[in-house]
């Protein structure tokens, strides 16, 4: 008995999305197709679709699979070449979901009505995998590069057997075999086409891969002609990294940029080289290479032109690069400088391009497009411990069309309220110290008082490394406490006081990015003395923080960090509670709210302490683009008397948190459970902020 052919019609126009097609599971049964209708104008005409046969998918997800070609249609007018495209790309829309053996014909039914008649066959999965004469690498591997692309088409099969069969994923992955063979050295190696053996009902498909992977290449013999005015041992150790490798054209190509790049760095800015090797029929096992080198003349920089510029001087920039006068040339220098230049905010873009002048000098044409100088702006946020946050700032980066700028802000919490201004010049006296000066003013509620405190804190920082940097600062304040709630209150020591202190301290950075690191450490130390003479209290204060980052498989990153800090007076009196070092909270032992952790009065308010430790490690693991997870541990401390600096009554955390990463740092969301809780102390806390804990 002939059984009713089942039929969906879908009318398109020529306005129709491009957008990717809402493919269903690929388990779906045969069911009625349901009829679909929708009409858009295109620029010549309109086109009616019928799709005739097809159960498994419906006619929008069809019709979104040939948006090209129905656009063309729309554009174009509807013809048999046309028409004989439209049915191609429906097949493929089919084989490349699973159906090995669908074919389409298509009908013309009227100047704008297009008929496409659809038998689907049956869906098939891939069956045995077989992999023969491969040695270096196990079939593991070349599997996953066969079926990887497979596998990113269908991300949310998890078993082999269930994949369906696409034949131009497998051609893809057998190519991908291919160039991993080749980036190995074995330039000699014939992987086969694949041989496709279908069942019998076609529902399963098993590939067969024939590899013959030849001779594997290596570098052999290195020679250096020309004018040569390094030491070989130093050119072979520049190319190291690509001749420990097999050889392959690409990875000698690098060498020979390495060893341009060589002679660049050095002041040889028009070197050129290039290479030769003995690469022959049969394939050798060795290859000798011989790097070609025309060092020419040794150059040095000489002079500036600046152009582009409007609000900022050209002297300033001028001024910036005058440092690299009379040096030889040296492509990082530029790139220091650059990235100097950049940083200030001031251009929107930066060009520094050496040109050779008169004898063997470099000039360098800067090019810039300036950045907008002054920005207002107002944030709202959360903070678990500041609760609501309302910012207001202003900032001007070109002040007095000097290229140094200054920043105002006001901040507004549940906590309280305060306001900063902060000038900032990276170049003091044209030097290349760095001066900062910082105006502050802050009224908080705090964990059993609140706090009035004015204060200005200058600073003098130098780069001696690119990674390492050190600082000389000054800190004069006064602080009032008020509406104390500790008992008995002799235990807050002065509540109105003035402090003048002088320290240094100095920052190891080795991380890959300042906001979201991945690897490398930074390490800072500081000091800091208040002496009698010039303060109400006396101290000296001494802090210190180590933080690790070890990447683990793919964006999976281990982070260890470990802080501890001493602030001893200098007289009989006892440090004012604001003076104190505190623990607990979003960035310490995330066991304990914030300030909580330490000693306490009998209402349980926080003391604080003359010392303490904080130890951290972190796991932090992709689960979504820019959302992150972590698991971490945390211990640390708070003693009373610095003589008690150490690793006693520490308090733990262990927990978990979501992050989602922002230009300017992760928003963080994590709650820390107290594994060893005594009496008194919580079982846990949830934590909100922005930022790293560490």
């Amino acid at each position: 008995m002939k059984t009713r052919a089942l039929v969906a019609t879908f009318v398109a126009m020529a306005c129709i999305s491009g957008a990717s097609a809402q493919v269903p599971d690929l388990n779906i049964p045969d069911a009625p197709v349901i009829n679909a209708a929708a009409e858009t104008t295109g620029p010549r005409g309109t086109v009616a679709i019928t799709f005739v046969g097809n159960t498994a998918f419906p006619a929008d997800a069809l019709l979104a699979g040939i948006s090209q070609q129905t656009r063309s249609i729309e554009s174009y007018g509807l013809d048999e070449a046309s028409a004989y495209d439209a049915g191609f790309f429906v097949e493929v829309f089919y084989r490349n979901h699973g159906y090995s053996q669908v074919e389409v014909t298509t009908e013309i039914t009227g100047p704008w009505s297009l008929r496409a008649n659809i038998r689907e066959g049956p869906l098939t999965r891939l069956g045995a995998i077989t992999i023969t004469g491969n040695s270096a690498r196990n079939f593991s591997e070349l599997s996953g590069y066969l079926l990887g692309p497979t596998w990113e088409r269908f991300p949310r099969v998890r078993r082999q057997e269930e994949l369906p069969f696409v034949e131009a994923d497998i051609e893809t992955g057998v190519g991908l075999i291919r160039r991993l063979y080749a980036a190995e050295g074995f330039l000699d190696a014939v992987i086969d086409e694949p041989e496709i053996t279908f069942n019998a009902d076609f529902s399963s498909a098993s590939v067969t891969l024939a590899i013959s992977e030849g001779t594997q290449v290596r570098f052999g013999r290195i020679a250096f002609e020309g004018n040569t005015a390094f030491a070989e041992a130093d050119l072979l150790a520049a190319i190291t990294r690509e001749t420990n490798e097999p050889f392959t054209r690409g990875r000698l190509a690098a060498a020979g940029r390495a060893v341009e790049d060589y002679f660049r760095t050095r002041g040889y800015f028009q070197a050129v080289v290039t290479t030769e090797d003995t690469l022959t029929e049969p394939v050798p096992a060795e290859v000798d290479v011989t790097f070609h080198i025309e060092q020419g003349a040794l150059y040095r920089f000489d002079g500036v032109a600046v152009s582009g510029t409007l609000d900022v001087p050209p002297e300033f920039i001028e001024k910036r690069l005058q440092s690299l006068s009379g040096q030889v040339y040296d492509p990082r220098l530029i790139d220091r400088k650059f990235r100097e230049l950049i940083g200030t905010g001031l251009f929107r873009s930066l060009q520094i391009n050496p040109e050779p002048i008169a004898g063997d000098e470099l000039r360098l044409n800067v090019e810039v497009e300036e950045a907008k100088m002054k920005e207002f702006g107002i944030g709202v946020g959360y903070g678990t411990f500041l609760g609501g946050i309302f910012t207001v700032s202003y900032t001007d980066r070109n002040l007095f069309r000097s290229g140094r700028p200054l920043t105002t802000s006001a901040e507004i919490t549940q906590r309280g309220y305060g306001g900063e201004v902060v000038y900032s010049d990276p170049w003091l006296f044209d030097s290349d110290v760095a001066f900062r000066v910082r105006l502050y003013a802050e009224t908080i509620t705090l964990e059993g008082y609140s706090k009035n405190e004015l204060g200005v804190r200058p600073s003098l920082e130098r780069s001696l490394t690119e990674h390492w940097k050190v600082s000389a600062f000054a800190l004069a304040k006064t602080v009032q406490t008020n509406d104390i709630l500790i008992e008995p209150e002799s235990l807050v020591g002065e509540t109105q006081y003035s402090v003048v202190s002088f320290g240094l301290s100095e920052t190891i950075d080795y991380r890959n990015d300042p906001v979201l690191p991945t690897r490398g450490f930074v390490s800072t130390v500081a000091v800091d003395f208040a002496p009698r003479e010039a303060s109400d209290i006396s101290f000296v204060r001494g802090v210190a923080q180590l933080a690790v980052f070890v990447p683990v498989i793919g964006d999976t990153v281990l982070a260890l960090g470990a802080r501890g800090g001493v602030i001893s007076p200098l007289n009989a009196d006892a440090l004012p509670i604001d003076e104190r070092f505190f623990n607990g909270g979003a960035n310490s032992v995330r066991s304990y709210p914030e300030l909580k952790l330490g000693p306490k009065d009998t209402a349980g308010y926080p003391l604080g302490g003359e010392a303490f430790t904080v130890f951290n490690a972190e796991l932090r693991f992709p689960i979504w683009r820019e959302l992150k997870g972590a698991v971490f541990a945390d211990a640390g401390n708070v003693v009373a008397d610095a003589a008690d600096f150490g690793l006693s009554d520490m308090q733990y955390a262990i927990g978990g948190g979501l992050r989602y990463n922002l230009p300017i740092g992760p928003i963080r969301f994590d709650y820390g459970f107290n594994p060893d809780k005594q009496t008194g102390e919580p079982e846990g806390a949830f934590h909100f902020s922005i930022g790293l804990a560490f």
